[in-house]
């Protein structure tokens, strides 16, 4: 699980809140999200991947991105970047260091 989801869910077990009271917290704020994502983001199966839900999740939470998220926040943009980021992050530790090899040999080619 991620810091973020670990931070999260501190903040949500602090305030008395269940998941369920947290999705209809964020339905009445106008966002549209599915029970099972916003489970997700608390069991670190699913990324928040919009900077707007993140906020408004803070916001019922109570809290700020610099609180839950610490140095574990990074947003990616672009499909492509979305799905790189979700699948290396599947990825056991050895293996993150070989895909991170891997790119900087191709930016350092690309650069000569």
């Amino acid at each position: 699980m991620s810091q973020l989801a670990r931070n999260l869910n501190a903040q949500r077990d602090r305030l008395g809140l269940t998941v369920p009271e947290v999705h209809r917290a964020l339905h009445l704020r106008g966002m549209d999200v599915a029970e099972s994502t916003v489970y997700g983001w608390f069991n670190g199966s699913r990324g928040v991947r919009k900077m707007d839900h993140l906020r408004e999740l803070c916001s019922v939470l109570q809290t700020d991105l610099n609180a839950v998220g610490g140095d574990d926040i990074e947003v990616s943009e672009g499909a492509i970047a979305v799905t790189i980021a979700r699948e290396t992050a599947a990825l056991d530790e050895a293996s993150q260091q070989l895909v991170l090899a891997l790119v900087r040999s191709l930016k350092s080619a690309r650069s000569t």
